[in-house]
């Protein structure tokens, strides 16, 4: 018996769950696996060996975001938060010295940064529910 959490990848989140497809195991007259994945998400493919199933269990794991990925991708939308207040802050002090002008400026660089933290949390991980 193999242990699970030799398989354990990205977030802890997929664990294999191997099992034997008994009717296609009956009609060929032994053993075939079928994959599934603990995160509940994995396509269904035929059942073959039990290299095939661990295969096919690896290849859907390796389609997630790993941290790595994740992390570039939120500095990168936090930098552009950044970017978008900064800019309608310079141009609320380009515009007037007034207090209510850089105030109102203020929040609408506060309101489009995080506008846009909400448009793009979907391309930030699509595989996050």
């Amino acid at each position: 018996m193999t242990r699970r959490s030799r398989f354990l990848i990205d977030d802890g989140r997929h664990l294999p769950v191997l099992a034997i497809d008994e009717d296609s195991s009956f009609l060929h007259g032994q053993a075939r696996y079928r994959a599934a994945c603990s995160c509940g998400r994995m396509p269904p493919h035929p059942a073959g060996s039990r290299e095939e199933a661990v295969r096919a269990h690896a290849q859907h794991a390796a389609t997630r975001l790993g941290p790595e990925q994740l992390g570039l991708r939120v500095t990168a939308l936090a930098v552009a938060m950044l970017v978008v207040w900064g800019t309608c802050y310079a141009v609320g002090r380009s515009l007037s010295d007034s207090r209510t002008v850089l105030a109102v400026t203020h929040l609408v660089g506060f309101t489009l940064a995080f506008g846009l933290m909400v448009a793009a949390r979907r391309l930030i991980a699509p595989t996050r529910s």
